[in-house]
């Protein structure tokens, strides 16, 4: 039988009663995580004597980049080089047994454990968060580039899988292009509409046409069912504008007024 895991979504019934949660806040080139542990004490005596530390585990698929920082604190500062990523990466919060042990105190534990106290091996993930994205999925999933043939105030979107997994190029007139550099959202939103119009035909086979593919979709599709919209697999209702708009919402400075016309 395995060893007992918390979850952060609570799909484990180990632990019936207890929570792990984290927080985590993606800077540049950096994260800060402060892991939480509720109702399980047992989990919380491992770390105070040596044999569990606090974890985050950063994956990046494409540079095959897998790194995990501890420490016996539940405040952590995870840091990385722009190098060390290339486009999708995350962040796997937890707790990690660094010896072989018991969990002797099973009061907490679903009643299967009650007569037989597991043993953990060293390495295990005793609890365990949900991924967090390194980078915005808008940004790792568009790729903007200025394209000089282009007049003035216009772009076009198109699917690139050279890199081994699938982006969507957005190529810019050299003016529109600036505003990118300048870090306009309501211009990467306009490429993330074109992308959007993409999917039904890029996704068609499922999303498993490369690395991660099959993956993107789910996490997609997860995002516009949670948010009530139709996704590109109901081709009579499904709206690109209103796909894009619940990735990346629109944000306006509120100190500019509305004016007419």
């Amino acid at each position: 039988m395995h060893a007992p895991v918390l979850l952060e979504d609570g799909s484990s019934l180990d632990w019936p009663d207890a929570a792990y949660y984290a927080e985590v806040r993606i800077g540049d080139s950096f994260a800060r995580v402060t892991h939480h542990l509720e109702g399980a004490e047992a989990l919380s005596e491992l770390v105070a004597q040596g044999d569990a530390v606090w974890a985050v585990e950063l994956r990046c698929p494409k540079t095959l980049l897998a790194r995990t920082t501890t420490g016996q604190v539940s405040e952590q500062t995870v840091q990385w080089n722009d190098s060390e990523i290339d486009g999708v990466a995350w962040l796997l919060p937890g707790l990690l047994a660094t010896a072989s042990t018991r969990l002797r105190d099973t009061s907490a534990l679903n009643d299967l454990w009650r007569d037989s106290p597991p043993e953990v091996p060293s390495g295990y993930w005793l609890t365990r968060g949900d991924p967090r994205r390194v980078t915005p999925l808008t940004d790792s999933l568009l790729r903007f580039q200025s394209d000089e043939s282009l007049a003035p105030g216009r772009m076009t979107t198109a699917p690139d899988r050279s890199s081994g997994s699938l982006r969507f190029v957005v190529r810019c007139a050299l003016d529109v292009h600036r505003q990118v550099e300048r870090n306009n959202r309501s211009v990467w939103l306009a490429g993330l509409i074109g992308a959007c119009g993409l999917f039904g035909r890029e996704f068609a086979g499922g999303g498993d046409g490369g690395p991660g593919e099959s993956d993107l979709a789910d996490e997609i599709r997860f995002r516009l069912e949670q948010a009530g919209v139709p996704t590109w697999e109901d081709t009579d209702r499904y709206d690109p504008t209103a796909a894009a708009t619940i990735l990346e919402p629109f944000i306006f400075d509120d100190e500019q007024p509305l004016t007419d016309g």
